[in-house]
């Protein structure tokens, strides 16, 4: 690509995007909605969390009207957010020469039918990774600019940054490093002595948290959660796991007697035990009565002991299931994307809705099932690109914008490496974040013209007139 062919492709890139995002909208609303979905909006409904996970996610669908038109507008925002994040980037460095093949990688990542597909989709996962693109995408440009322009996209920043930690529990991974960022940010011009800068940073910090506290305490006045903590029901899941993998990866002859269990049901895990997935076993009657019987503190007892019996165990059972998670196998059943409507049938027969999928939808799942061999629904192509985005990052990008690209770098990390010890399922979506952290990234650090570059153009000598 030439200049003038880079010119052109800024100057329809509005237009070419908006329409995207119109169309895909118009495809996907209501939205593709699984059991969590229908869950989710049974709880707004009900105005009373059924499940153990973080009630925000349902009091906004609740916010934005609920049932299917809360599902529709939530649509509309993931497709506006998540296309006006690769829309101005993309015409971020308008005014610079950026050379064709950068603008062309750019503009093939932001054209990525993972985006196309789950945009559609009402899960949290979605909710969560637009937030993070909108963060990522104001931080660049408040590293930009200067004057009101730049604090008011440390705004928009901070507002995306405090909905994380309220969306899925890992989110308070990446609220932690965008909040401190946009705290430097907000003090890195402003001209004040150091203590004032210090007592500005720390005032910035908590304006961002105490943000996430007053939307928590909304969230609870729309959806009352439920009496039990989501993070000590988290770990009794997380926990059952693993002394489930403890007992499948014994090493021969080894009973796991420290699992105090039955041999029957020693047996039943070690047969239907998945590295993919804990519903494999946790459907067995006999199985879920086992791990439904230990109090808290008798799962961490047994827990410890399994890990001082045989560490080499955990360790095998961990690394398979984060394999499992990265795609490195089958992901069939890993649930890369959702179609239809589907929940419980109270809850359906509660909103009005039906179980079905409709010709729409069918065609949607056809096109994502011929993208299953491909690298878009696996999350160890994404993790790859993150790895040489990171180096690309502190050796391409300069002053305010290298800080803003290792800040993400570094808490797409974060939260990838956060489901080494906690994944139970293979589901492609719960590493759907740092995907859109990495194109963010990748965008930014292609589009970007470092200082040298502009010096060198800048001082170099203009050809002789005729």
């Amino acid at each position: 690509m030439d200049e003038k062919s880079v010119e052109i492709c800024r100057k329809f890139v509005p237009g070419f995007f908006a329409i995207i995002a119109v169309v895909l909208a118009a495809i996907h609303c209501p939205g593709q909605m699984s059991v969590d979905s229908i869950s989710a909006l049974y709880e707004g409904a009900t105005h009373s969390a059924v499940g153990w996970g973080p009630t925000f996610f349902s009091a906004f669908l609740a916010w934005l009207g609920g049932n299917v038109v809360g599902t529709s507008l939530f649509i509309v925002i993931n497709c506006c957010v998540t296309y006006g994040c690769f829309v101005a980037l993309l015409n971020r460095r308008a005014g610079q020469r950026v050379p064709g093949w950068q603008t062309l990688i750019a503009l093939i990542l932001a054209l990525n039918p993972l985006f196309m597909f789950y945009v559609g989709i009402v899960w949290k996962d979605v909710m969560l990774t637009t937030a993070a693109m909108c963060a990522s995408t104001t931080l660049f440009f408040a590293a930009d600019r200067s004057g009101s322009s730049r604090y008011i996209n440390l705004g928009a920043a901070a507002l995306a940054i405090s909905c994380m930690p309220l969306i899925r529990q890992q989110g308070i991974l990446l609220a932690l490093p965008f909040a401190t960022l946009t705290a430097y940010l907000i003090i890195r011009k402003s001209g004040y002595r150091l203590l004032a800068q210090i007592v500005v940073f720390a005032l910035s910090i908590s304006a961002i948290f105490g943000a996430t506290l007053v939307l928590e305490g909304a969230s609870a006045r729309t959806v009352r959660p439920a009496p039990s903590s989501p993070v000590s029901v988290g770990f009794l899941t997380i926990r059952a796991y693993d002394i489930a993998g403890m007992v499948k990866y014994a090493p021969p002859g080894d009973m796991s007697n420290w699992a105090n269990a039955s041999e029957d049901v020693r047996e039943r895990i070690r047969k239907m035990y998945s590295p993919e997935r804990i519903d494999t076993f946790w459907h067995d009657p006999d199985v879920r009565a086992y791990f439904n019987s230990l109090s808290a503190k008798e799962s961490l007892s047994i827990w410890m002991s399994g890990l001082r019996h045989s560490p080499i165990s955990y360790i095998k059972h961990r690394i398979k299931a984060f394999s499992s998670l990265l795609g490195l196998g089958d992901i069939n059943g890993c649930v890369p994307a959702y179609w239809g409507v589907a929940g419980l049938p109270d809850e359906l027969a509660a909103l009005s809705l039906q179980e079905q999928m409709d010709a729409r939808a069918r065609v949607i799942g056809r096109t994502s099932l011929e993208l299953h061999d491909t690298p878009i629904f696996r999350n160890w192509f994404y993790a790859l690109i993150l790895l040489v985005a990171t180096g690309l990052a502190y050796f391409r990008l300069d002053n305010e914008q290298r800080k803003v690209g290792c800040v993400i770098a570094l808490s797409a990390w974060l939260y990838l490496f956060s489901f080494v010890p906690t994944t139970i399922a293979c589901d492609f979506r719960y590493l759907y974040p740092v995907a859109g952290l990495v194109t963010i990234l990748c965008m930014a650090i292609f589009l970007h013209v470092p200082v040298w570059g502009r010096i060198v153009k800048a001082g170099a000598p203009k050809a002789p007139e005729r």
